[in-house]
């Protein structure tokens, strides 16, 4: 009997989308129950029930404070949202999305629970793992975590086949902006180069508009709704998601249009603000430059330059903007190619690696015959996006100062394992604390810190400059493992990494044992 095709997830920060691979072999979105391609990543808490998706949505005007959106920005960290004495996690809130998604695509696809489910491709390893865990709280075996732009790049690759290419990813959803390079050579793809920003999106456009609503209605009426004294707390609330969803709605307007008008009321008074393309590219120019930027340093990490590029890809509700279509061409000097639909891109994607990884697995799928060779052929190289190190002293310099020597430099392709030796600082220690950094600098102020790994109950009475063995690896999906040994009696580290929000509680320990561990 043939397995169910595996679910290719998409979990967006303002949309998410599910595709599956057919019997055909292609990869096609399934339709939520409301019969939409897309799916709001919004919650509405009712009482003892959890509503996902436009219904939510709905409600961010008329209940702010039993909503709860753009989640996926707060993975891997301590953020909750409280409602009613209860406090969510990003995990259980994306969770409860998932489900949601799921629990549809079921109705089509009958009765499957597994998934690769994509992520930015500058997530970190808290980021990576709270993701994770929020598909095994919604009840799926996660094949897989896959980058976003990595998942687009497989999408076009399966539809065109393209051979010795050399591609980019520009993928600016509602919340994310991921840029990545990679190389097509008929089933393998390489991803070379990576980056991207957690706080780039779709929504601060939205906010552009959002300024330029309340900087009009103030000019006309003298009322500033940003000022706490001008409106009550619960009427600022509704009159700025009211407000924010009109500039979203303006936003897309002028994707078709030059000109657009949004209908304003607050307080009893009313505006209708005329909006250009023209002005709204005049005050979005910050963030276009700041995807420039990111752009090109993406592109300069590859060792490659924009004129070398041969595809670019369109990726992202948001890429609709032409303004940004605009950008990217005068970046690359060709056409961004939107033959796959930029906001399904990603799902279509995560769909072709989740069949992968079920063949791989040994799963019974019915397809085409030429599908499933491709499939069993492919091979995606993926990269990682941040250098990961240890804050360790450098005995070198003659000073003692503290530094970040990263074993697992950035965009080193994935899986990827380093081993290095390490040695302790002073005589007597019996607890040796590794703290786990990522980051691009050798300051470890300015990088972050992720975890740590702890070496315990060690013998009394040990010397100084004692051999510690740091060994880290980064497997496939991003996930990172760090273990660590004293070489000198054999014996083995705590290999738990405790993520930065849970590890507060050491603070004291952690800032005493980081000066434990010198280089050489």
């Amino acid at each position: 009997m043939a397995d169910p095709p595996a679910l290719g997830i998409d979990l967006g920060t303002t949309f998410s989308v599910v595709a599956h691979v057919n019997d055909a072999g292609l990869p096609v979105v399934l339709p939520n129950a409301e019969g939409s391609p897309t799916t709001p990543s919004v919650v509405l808490f009712d009482a003892g029930h959890a509503v996902v998706g436009s219904i939510a949505k709905e409600s961010l005007a008329t209940e702010p404070e039993s909503v709860v959106q753009l989640v996926k920005r707060h993975m891997g960290s301590a953020w909750t949202f409280d409602y009613r004495g209860v406090s969510y996690s990003p995990d259980h809130v994306s969770a409860l999305i998932l489900r949601k998604l799921a629990l549809d695509a079921q109705l089509l696809a009958g009765p499957v629970s597994q998934a690769a489910i994509t992520v930015p491709a500058y997530f970190n390893d808290p980021m990576r793992a709270a993701t994770r865990h929020a598909g095994e709280l919604a009840g799926l075996d996660v094949l897989a975590l896959l980058s976003e732009p990595t998942a687009a790049a497989l999408a076009f690759g399966y539809d065109k086949r393209p051979a010795g290419a050399t591609g980019v990813v520009v993928d600016l959803g509602g919340g994310t902006f991921d840029v990545t390079v990679m190389e097509y050579d008929g089933n393998e793809l390489m991803v070379r180069a990576t980056g991207g920003d957690s706080y780039l999106g779709g929504a601060n456009f939205d906010k552009v508009l959002f300024d330029y609503f309340v900087e009009q209605f103030r000019a006309t009426h003298g009322l500033d709704i940003n000022d706490p004294d001008a409106l009550s707390l619960e009427e600022c609330t509704q009159v700025s998601q009211d407000w924010l969803q009109r500039a979203t709605r303006a936003k897309l307007d002028l994707t078709a249009r030059d000109h657009t008008i949004a209908a304003l009321q607050a307080a009893g008074l009313t505006l209708r603000v005329p909006v250009s393309r023209a002005e709204f590219l005049n005050r979005s120019r910050i963030l276009l430059d700041e995807m420039t930027e990111k752009m090109l340093d993406v592109v300069t990490a590859a060792g490659t330059t924009p004129r070398e590029i041969t595809v670019v890809l369109a990726v992202g509700g948001s890429t609709r903007m032409p303004a940004v279509r605009e950008r990217m061409q005068d970046i690359f000097g060709v056409a961004p190619d939107t033959s796959v639909r930029p906001d399904e891109a990603v799902a279509l994607g995560a769909a072709l690696f989740a069949a992968q990884r079920q063949l791989e697995r040994g799963g019974a799928l019915t397809m085409a015959p030429g599908a499933r060779e491709y499939l069993e052929r492919l091979s995606v190289t993926d990269v990682a996006a941040h250098s990961l190190g240890i804050s360790v002293f450098d005995s070198a310099d003659g000073t003692g100062s503290p530094v970040m020597t990263a074993l697992l430099p950035r965009n080193t392709a994935l899986p990827f394992a380093a081993e290095r030796t390490f040695y302790t600082m002073r005589p007597g220690e019996t607890r040796i604390m590794v703290p786990v950094l990522e980051g691009e600098s050798t300051d470890p102020e300015l990088c972050r810190r992720v975890g740590e790994v702890i070496v315990d109950h060690l013998p009394t009475g040990r010397p100084a400059h004692q051999p510690v063995q740091v060994t880290m690896q980064l497997d496939r999906d991003g996930i990172l493992q760090v273990s660590a040994m004293d070489v000198t009696t054999s014996t083995a580290a705590s290999t738990t990494i405790v993520h930065t929000h849970q590890a507060h509680a050491e603070a004291g320990a952690a800032d005493q044992a980081v000066r434990a561990l010198v280089i050489g």
